[in-house]
C-alpha cells in the first residue's frame, strides 16, 4: 500500500482515472496513466504499479524457495519457473509503465 502511494491518494485525493478527448472522433476515452508528470498519479496508476512491485518480490521470494534441497525436484523447477516468470513480467510492465508516463525515458 505504502509503495502504491496511499499517502498520497489520500493526502491529494486524486480522481481513479483521468479521461482525454479524441482529437479526431471527438469521443472522451478513459486514461489510466498520467502522462507527462511524475510526481503525479490517477489512483488506479498507483495500484496497478504497486502490484507488479509485489509480483516482482513474489517472484524472488520464489526463487530463492527453489534453492531449498530439501524439496522435490519437481517443486524445485516449479518454484523456479513461476519465480523467474513472476520477475520478468513485473519488470516488463513496470517499464511498459514507465515508458507510457515518461515517453522518452532511456531513449536515445
Amino acid at each position: 500500500m505504502v509503495v502504491s502511494g496511499i499517502v498520497y491518494d489520500v493526502i491529494v485525493e486524486p480522481p481513479g482515472i483521468g479521461s482525454t478527448q479524441d482529437q479526431f472522433t471527438g469521443a472522451v476515452k478513459p486514461v489510466v496513466f498520467l502522462p507527462g508528470r511524475v510526481n503525479g498519479q490517477y489512483i488506479i496508476e498507483g495500484l496497478s504499479s504497486g502490484f507488479m512491485f509485489v509480483l516482482g518480490g513474489i517472484g524472488i521470494i520464489l526463487m530463492d524457495l527453489a534453492v531449498d534441497k530439501n524439496r522435490a525436484r519437481s517443486v524445485r523447477v516449479s518454484y523456479a519457473s513461476a519465480g523467474i516468470t513472476s520477475v520478468v513480467i513485473a519488470y516488463i510492465m513496470s517499464m511498459l509503465f514507465i515508458r507510457i508516463k515518461i515517453p522518452a525515458y532511456l531513449r536515445s
